[in-house]
């Protein structure tokens, strides 16, 4: 009895201690994150309207290939002068899971979002750990978005 309950008590501790850990993410990594990358991107500012229970939910220990979930955006792309461009698009959400975590969005929340573009299709990949929607950001944040799109990132 005394080697059961030890070997639960450290089931339980190992089980927590692969919890997981991510480096909280910040817009303007994520700029230069993004900035690096081969593929192209719009960084958008606005809302996303879709069905938020199409997303996986709690603890996917099957599932990764996870079906791409339609949206649309409403708001503004980035310019030189700032969140000028009206922008109004079917997009793809991409849910994507980091062992047994997967990211969750909330529609109708205003985000800042960056979306990869390839040929016709915007898409919207997300995990746990965050790194491509920002929700309601900061004034601040905005700004340094304009600042970093004229290449002067704070």
């Amino acid at each position: 009895m005394k080697l059961f309950i030890a070997t639960a008590l450290a089931t339980l501790i190992a089980g927590q201690a692969v919890a997981l850990s991510c480096m909280r993410p910040d817009p303007v990594g994520s700029f230069a994150r993004f900035a690096e990358d081969d593929a192209s991107y719009y960084v958008l500012y606005g809302t996303l309207d879709f069905d938020a229970s199409l997303q996986p939910k709690g603890v996917v220990n099957r599932e990764r290939n996870l079906a791409p979930i339609a949206a649309r955006f409403k708001g503004f792309g980035l310019t030189q002068d700032g969140f000028t461009a009206r922008y109004e698009n079917a997009v793809t959400l991409q849910p994507v899971c980091a062992g047994p975590w997967c990211g969750e969005q909330m529609p109708g929340i205003k985000s800042l979002i960056f979306a990869k573009v390839t040929g016709d299709t915007v898409t919207v990949s997300y995990g746990p750990c965050g790194g491509s929607v920002f929700a309601e950001p900061s004034d601040v944040t905005l700004r340094d978005m304009t600042a970093c799109m004229n290449g002067n990132c704070p």
